[in-house]
């Protein structure tokens, strides 16, 4: 993601509507792959997502992947890390915010 356009998606974060539609989509995309997020309390999303993933099928997370739409060459460059959970969940978070970033662009234009 372009460092402004992340940079632009942060601080619309900073709003309480935008971390709940945020929330939304995640869920939505989790559900549709049949997870379940333990928590969906913000200061604990990351950690959540990440416990999620942690204990999928290979087949459950390439279908995540696919519905947040995460490039395939980020997810390789991550699955070789230590940190490959952690920095996923935030890379998804991230993605889903960007979701709702530029519908809600798009839309009041």
């Amino acid at each position: 993601m372009a460092q402004e356009l992340q940079e632009q998606v942060k601080h619309a974060m900073r709003e309480q509507s935008f971390r709940v539609a945020t929330l939304e989509q995640l869920q939505k995309d989790f559900q549709r792959c049949g997870l379940e997020l333990t928590s969906i309390d913000l200061s604990e999303l990351i950690s959540s997502i990440t416990s999620c993933i942690t204990h999928v099928s290979s087949t459950q997370l390439q279908q995540l992947i696919y519905l947040v739409d995460i490039p395939e060459s980020l997810f390789l460059s991550m699955s070789r890390k230590p940190t490959f959970h952690r920095e996923l969940s935030e890379a998804i978070l991230m993605r889903e915010a960007l979701k709702v970033y530029l519908r809600t662009k798009f839309k009041a234009q």
